[in-house]
């Protein structure tokens, strides 16, 4: 059977056609419409079926997108008017939060802060009291609850987040407040805490629960025209969203819970990146995916996809598990300017899809990283990109020439200055995921995609000593491979604070045993089939007294005494994320964790047959431009004539139908049996 994964982007909307024993089919790119972004998504499965074999829309099974509908609403914060209720004298806990300062406003004593989602008038606290066993201290005031809801229909607010103390412990007072809501408001949506983050701390979970509820407004109404247009193209295909935890879902369980959708689209990226670090045999891999509006890097250790439940959206943090994606605004749109003091800047605000970089002839007239990269000669004059952008360098160097006369400097000066200030932005960003995190990047390999990383990846090696560099067979469009590759998952957790200790085993075990019995119900209602469910167990850890957790896996070790060689594990990881260990401090558990995963395709394509080892015919050269006065005149390839076994070696430019890949000097690639390319950096080796 075959799949459609759809990855929709800012700048353009990608979309591969995928079977499951031959691998990819075809692959398309149309550009993004942020006033209609499921026409984009219909309009790119269209595209990519008429690409593909005759039978391709007859034996389509599956339709699996990535969505930035919820980043968006989040990065511009324009979401709907939302509404709290909580317990009796927590109306301001979303003020207080913390009681920290970010970094930019540490030193700054009139900063007020983010401003919260939710205005103070629009929280509402009733009478309700549950102690910490989850007993009844005081009941649930129902005639509050009710006319909460009266106050808040009548304001025409359209989502409610429901939070109340202790209600991860019992959520009986938040379940009958959603009763009597849509009893007296029946228009609004809920989102309980209970349901949204069953865990402690009445921050997180009141603020996580606040952003599901901001997002469901949105992302609901987005879902629910996407399944039913893709419906009446297709009446047998089966929609799929995914999540920020890397594994995909139901519509329908995907509006109940936007929030789970921040990092939709980037996390397809990651799980490629996954399948491309066991196809290579190269397990310890840094993803960057460089768009048209940002740049995510993700460190795979061990080809494994890390998940992170301390990320943030707006300011405020979201528990929920996510993909641990580092991210900046620098992207292949991203604008270059002047500020008020004089300073050379790129980004992070971006040209978009609409107008675009001026190379796109779409009215930009600010400089962009890619119309940069279409002066230096990288991006070739008159190439289309996508389904109907055609790359201009006369407006590109018109760009250019007039930001160089505010910094005097000529249009290839210009545009060099943006690629050297966004590949250094870009090249922090993977420093912070690898040596900010205790990893020695020099071990690990650079998987570069997305339709602008490989024009930058190998400037980023060099940059920080990293000897090899993967571009990946359709680059430009590989978050969208990592949609159809991706498995059903779905995350259970609960809080049970403890000692670590081997009287606890039983205890935990029977926690495990709950969350268990729930991921599988969830699994087999989402259509998975027994045989093809794994359970995944993990507990969150910490020393005594510790603020922070870390989430230790128990790796299938369910024998007994797994408990002390699980507190041996967390030393471990303690001490590679903060640099010591203390072995005479007690470890406790913080959250109980069950992860289900469905496989949703059967195993992974072979890989295809490998050339005997031979050069690599060129096609023509190319003029690039990577030093002021220094024009090269270099070998041009094609990729889809590199075939398994090819290889040549020096500067070259490789050009493809969803990117462009830039070759340095003293450098060694080869494709390998997968059609990986591999490009060795021999002064670096």
């Amino acid at each position: 059977m075959r799949r459609i994964g759809i990855d929709a982007g800012g700048t353009f909307t990608d979309a591969v056609l995928w079977d499951e024993e031959s691998g990819l089919l075809s692959s398309a790119k149309v550009s993004s419409r942020k006033d209609d972004p499921a026409g984009a998504v219909l309009a790119a499965a269209q595209r990519v079926v008429e690409l593909g074999p005759d039978d391709a829309n007859h034996t389509l099974r599956d339709l699996v997108h990535g969505t930035t509908i919820g980043t968006n609403v989040s990065l511009e914060r324009n979401g709907p008017r939302t509404a709290l209720l909580t317990t009796r004298g927590f109306r301001d806990v979303l003020e207080i939060g913390r009681l920290t300062r970010p970094a930019s406003a540490l030193y700054d004593l009139l900063d007020p802060g983010p401003s919260p989602l939710v205005a103070r008038r629009d929280r509402f606290e009733v009478p309700e009291r549950l102690d910490r066993d989850g007993s009844v201290h005081e009941t649930l005031d129902e005639e509050a609850v009710a006319a909460a809801a009266r106050t808040l229909a009548a304001r025409g607010i359209p989502s409610i987040a429901v939070s109340f103390l202790y209600s991860h412990v019992n959520p009986a007072h938040e379940r009958r407040a959603r009763e009597i809501i849509h009893e007296h408001a029946p228009g609004v949506e809920v989102s309980l805490s209970s349901d949204v983050l069953p865990q402690v701390r009445e921050f997180e979970r009141t603020a996580t629960t606040v952003l599901n509820a901001y997002l469901k407004p949105v992302c609901a109404p987005y879902l629910d025209e996407l399944t039913g247009r893709l419906a009446s193209w297709n009446a047998d295909i089966r929609t799929w969203i995914m999540q920020s935890n890397g594994g995909v879902t139901s519509p329908r369980r995907a509006a109940s819970s936007p929030v789970n959708l921040l990092m939709s689209g980037p996390s397809g990226g990651v799980v490629a990146g996954r399948l491309i670090a066991q196809q290579t045999g190269l397990a310890d891999t840094i993803t960057v995916d460089m768009g048209g509006t940002s740049f995510d890097v993700c460190l795979i250790a061990d080809a494994t996809v890390p998940l992170s439940t301390h990320s943030t959206s707006m300011d405020l943090p979201v528990k929920v598990p996510t993909v641990d994606i580092e991210t900046i605004g620098t992207g292949g749109g991203s604008v270059a300017h002047v500020d008020s003091g004089g300073q050379f800047l790129v980004g992070p605000a971006s040209a978009g899809a609409r107008p675009g970089p001026a190379a796109y002839g779409r009215g930009g007239t600010e400089p962009t990283v890619t119309d940069a990269n279409v002066v230096l000669g990288v991006l070739q004059d008159g190439t289309l990109l996508g389904d109907d952008v055609v790359i201009d360098r006369s407006a590109a160097l018109a760009a250019c020439a007039r930001l160089g006369l505010r910094l005097g400097l000529d249009p290839i000066e210009t545009a060099l200055g943006i690629r050297r200030i966004s590949n250094a932005a870009m090249a922090g960003a993977v420093r912070a995921a690898t040596v900010g995190r205790g990893h020695d990047p020099r071990r690990f390999a650079l998987n570069a995609f997305g339709g602008a990383g490989p024009m930058h990846a190998t400037d980023i090696a060099e940059e920080l000593a990293i000897p090899t560099v993967i571009v990946p067979p359709v680059a430009g469009v590989l978050s969208a491979v990592g949609l159809v590759v991706s498995d059903v998952v779905h995350n259970h957790g609960t809080s049970h604070a403890a000692p670590m200790s081997p009287q606890a085993e039983a205890t935990v075990g029977q926690i495990f045993a709950d969350l268990e019995r729930r991921a599988t119900e969830q699994l087999t209602d989402e259509g998975v089939r027994p045989t093809w469910q794994t359970l995944v167990r993990a507990l969150d850890l910490h020393y005594a007294g510790q603020n922070s957790t870390i989430t230790v896996p128990l790796d299938g070790d369910d024998r007994p005494g797994w408990a002390g060689r699980l507190v041996e594990r967390f030393h471990r990881m303690h001490e590679q994320v903060n640099g010591f260990r203390v072995e005479t401090e007690p470890v406790h558990v913080a959250v109980v964790r069950v992860t289900g995963v469905g496989r949703t395709t059967v195993e992974d394509p072979a890989p295809r047959s490998s050339a005997t080892s031979s050069i690599a015919p060129s096609h023509g050269t190319r003029l690039l431009t990577m030093a002021p006065g220094d024009a090269l005149e270099v070998p041009r390839f094609r990729r889809e004539d590199l075939l398994p076994g090819q290889f040549f070696t020096g500067a070259a430019v490789v050009d493809s139908a969803d990117t462009t890949v830039v070759v340095p000097p003293r450098s060694r690639t080869r494709i390998d049996d997968f059609g990986n390319m591999l490009i060795h950096l021999e002064a670096r080796s």
